[in-house]
């Protein structure tokens, strides 16, 4: 796990130029639900090179950003001086559990994220940086093939001869967030009051979407004398042109005493 979180110190890059964005009306949504809490202290875990903390920011919001990697954080920064938006983040290489255990917090915010917090205290610590009422918004974007226009049993078997462990894209885990909505509970003072996915379209070329992959800590971290034969393989089966399923999906956590909770679930 440390080895796959410690993938993104590199290829910034390709992540911000290949990762897809989060929806809109995500954003949308979580700005109609934090209501006056947009205006108090914010705190953005993991903001890798700002698929969140901009259209946060563009909102009005101003966020305390903490990310581990330099590389998300050169990139991020040149991002907010570029749309003349540094003043309202406070940037710093840092982790999660760097987190001063004594701030607190209205919003916390995870995109892409909150899978690699410490298993044992990412909940607790999460608990403790929100004050009463507060509010936290977990989410993460993930994709499939596209069944009407993908050969999916020919990729399963390709992955069952060639795969070496690495998962294949005919179901979309990583937007799964059954883990966390487990979980959650394992803290008194924190209650999962809205999960809600987004779908969405997304088409791209051949050798685009096997660099996305290469951009995901899994492909990152596999030895690349079966990664990339099996990516070769792959691109012949799927044709010039990849069409997927997009998903993200966006878990809101509440602290017990919150005063205006009205739980309710979506797809």
């Amino acid at each position: 796990m440390l080895a796959r979180a410690r993938s993104f110190e590199r290829g910034a890059g390709d992540y911000e130029r290949l990762r897809p964005e989060f929806p809109k009306q995500l954003f949308d949504d979580i700005c109609a639900s934090a209501g006056t809490r947009m205006h108090g202290r914010m705190l953005e875990v993991g903001a890798g090179t700002g698929r969140a903390t901009l259209p946060l920011v563009r909102r009005g919001a101003t966020i305390e950003v903490v990310e581990p990697s330099t590389d998300m954080v050169g990139v991020l920064a040149g991002r907010l001086e570029a749309a003349e938006l540094s003043q309202q983040c406070d940037l710093r290489q840092a982790a999660f559990e760097d987190v001063d255990p004594g701030s607190t917090y209205d919003v916390v915010i995870a995109a892409q994220s909150f899978h690699w917090a410490d298993p044992a205290t990412r909940w607790s610590r999460l608990s403790s940086l929100l004050r009463a009422g507060g509010r936290a918004y977990l989410f993460w974007n993930g994709w499939r093939l596209a069944s009407q226009m993908h050969d999916l049993e020919g990729v399963r078997a390709l992955y069952l001869r060639r795969g070496h462990g690495l998962q294949h894209d005919v179901e979309d885990h990583r937007s799964d967030t059954g883990w966390a909505e487990s979980e959650i509970g394992t803290d008194p003072n924190l209650e999962l009051v809205d999960a809600r996915s987004y779908e969405w379209p997304w088409r791209l070329d051949v050798d685009d979407y096997l660099g996305l992959l290469r951009t995901t800590s899994q492909y990152s971290v596999a030895d690349a004398g079966f990664r990339e034969p099996l990516l070769n393989s792959l691109r012949g089966l799927l044709g010039d042109q990849v069409t997927l399923q997009g998903r993200t999906r966006l878990l809101q956590i509440d602290t017990h005493d919150a005063p205006d909770r009205s739980p309710h679930r979506h797809s």
